[in-house]
């Protein structure tokens, strides 16, 4: 799978490229910006290749990571080619860093620059060096403990992580956790009844709708569509055909060989000021939700 570099000014942009405060603050809030890219320089960029983008200048760097999501096409923009049709492609752009904190490309690439058409393709050992230095810059970027910092794993190895938005939303993730409980609908497991404070914010949720079934103005209930999942249950999900496991088949597959339930003592533990402030945001989240509220 190939990674790309793709050049965007964010002061003098093209035509046909977003505005950048809008796409980072619109994959900060929904979890990805789609835009269309011009890539006529490379039309042989695939689905699920690494997209970094470049902003040039005095400070030229890495600002941001995104996911191409379609197989190039031709659309005829005459402002852009008046001779012809140009070859894009959709990008889901999944994180954009504050201008001014782009990681330097002078040390990653032997040329230290972009080529001026603006398109790089990556070797595995140069995808490999930028990878590296895009997870050490944004070490200390606040995340959920749970969550994959975009682009600092490949593509292949998130397979299942990134199948679904959904389980990575921070209110869907809450009002679940509320309305089910902190153990794992599988196993019984709860972090915080085994670890203390220390376990708080790991146990993960599970979307159990199949993709299959998720169509065109789907929106998540995260009552109904998300059951908690411990991150080894959630894991075996996942390894369902064709849809993933649901809790209770995994609760089979733990029963036939024999698996012991976690003890009681691990199953509950008393209400805490911080849960009863969790529900109660969560039931705010709720009503907000509520349509027709007077």
């Amino acid at each position: 799978m190939s990674a790309v570099l793709l050049g965007w000014d964010p002061v003098w942009p093209e035509a046909w490229q977003p505005d950048y405060a809008s796409a980072a603050a619109g994959a900060a809030d929904a979890g990805m910006f789609r835009a269309v890219w011009d890539i006529t320089g490379a039309p042989s960029i695939e689905p699920g290749a690494d997209t970094w983008f470049v902003l040039p200048g005095a400070h030229e760097g890495v600002a941001g990571h995104g996911v191409v999501v379609s197989y190039p096409y031709a659309i005829s923009d005459a402002e852009a080619d008046p001779d012809g049709p140009v070859t894009v492609v959709d990008v889901d752009i999944d994180l954009l860093l504050p201008l001014g904190d782009q990681i330097p490309l002078s040390g990653l690439l032997p040329s230290g620059t972009l080529p001026e058409s603006g398109i790089l393709l990556l070797d595995r050992d140069e995808e490999a060096d930028l990878r590296a230095a895009w997870a050490l810059q944004l070490a200390a970027l606040p995340s959920p403990a749970t969550a994959v910092i975009p682009g600092t794993l490949p593509q292949e190895a998130l397979r299942w992580s990134l199948a679904s938005r959904y389980e990575n939303d921070p209110d869907a993730i809450r009002i679940c956790l509320v309305h089910h409980g902190p153990a794992c609908s599988a196993c019984g497991f709860e972090f915080r009844a085994a670890f203390g404070e220390n376990g708080s914010g790991m146990m993960q949720v599970h979307h159990i709708v199949p993709p299959r079934l998720v169509q065109d103005g789907y929106e998540l209930d995260p009552v109904t569509d998300l059951v908690p999942l411990c991150p080894n249950c959630h894991a075996m999900a996942h390894t369902g055909s064709p849809d993933p496991y649901t809790p209770a088949e995994l609760r089979r597959l733990l029963a036939a060989r024999a698996v012991l339930p976690v003890p009681q003592v691990l199953a509950g533990r008393p209400v805490t000021p911080e849960d009863l402030q969790a529900q109660a945001d969560a039931e705010q989240l709720l009503g907000n939700r509520k349509p027709g509220a007077d």
